[in-house]
């Protein structure tokens, strides 16, 4: 691994455990220092990433019913993500796995599927 990429490795780390830290410690329902969604108090819709912030604050207490509650996308888009980083930060990601979480199709369904949540969350109320 070269220095440049180790050095990125560690970064991003130091940067997930502060992050973690932070909404371990703060509640983003109370809180007046954590940002709120532009997109729902422009338009008064949810985006497909509202609730998140309150989703890992649930998580990261061991309340996974009331992360699914607050944005049950972002469930599924922890590993996803989690798959994307480690698929282009790292090599333990066996090539086969890389080569279809980076396909065009499985990008495209992706897509699909964020859209589809966004529509389906604010018709359906979720």
């Amino acid at each position: 691994m070269s220095k440049s990429r180790a050095v990125k490795i560690w970064f991003f780390v130091v940067v997930l455990v502060v992050v973690a830290f932070f909404y371990f410690s703060i509640n983003p329902s109370t809180s007046k220092y954590v940002p709120r969604c532009v997109f729902l108090t422009i338009t008064g819709y949810k985006c497909p990433g509202c609730g998140s912030q309150r989703a890992v604050h649930s998580l990261l207490h061991g309340n996974f019913l009331d992360a699914l509650r607050y944005n049950a996308f972002f469930l599924f888009a922890v590993p996803v993500i989690a798959l994307y980083l480690l698929n282009d930060y790292t090599k333990l990601i066996p090539s086969k796995v890389g080569e279809v979480i980076t396909h065009h199709y499985t990008i495209a369904v992706i897509g699909i599927l964020v859209v589809l949540w966004w529509v389906l969350r604010n018709v359906c109320d979720w």
